[in-house]
């Protein structure tokens, strides 16, 4: 699934792996490069965060976030709030994608 600010729908306990890229203003692609660091956040609307991941390697320039079945298992199925954090190389922070909807939809099937 690759993710530019658009609603995340996934089923709780399930495995996802998310691709997240960059567009700059102008509309270029801003690919990703060792030293940078992109991060994803999930948390309650106006809460704490429940869920972080911090990619450092990327592959043609994309980042892949892995969602594992471990991350989302436990968390109650409801709308939460994600962003996604560039810290470039150079120390410069920016968030590239900006609050969006984190649907976690519940399961039928437990382990």
């Amino acid at each position: 699934m690759t993710i530019n600010g658009n609603d995340i729908r996934m089923i709780r306990g399930d495995t996802e792996q998310l691709v997240v890229t960059c567009q700059l203003s102008d509309g270029t692609e801003r690919p990703f490069e060792d030293g940078d660091t992109v991060t994803l956040t999930v948390a309650w609307a106006m809460g704490p965060e429940v869920l972080q991941k911090t990619v450092t390697s990327f592959q043609e320039g994309a980042a892949f976030v892995l969602l594992n079945h471990e991350d989302t298992n436990d968390l109650t199925p409801g709308e939460y709030a994600y962003d996604v954090q560039l810290t470039a190389k150079d120390g410069t922070v920016a968030t590239i994608i900006p609050p969006a909807r984190f649907v976690l939809e519940g399961d039928v099937t437990r382990d």
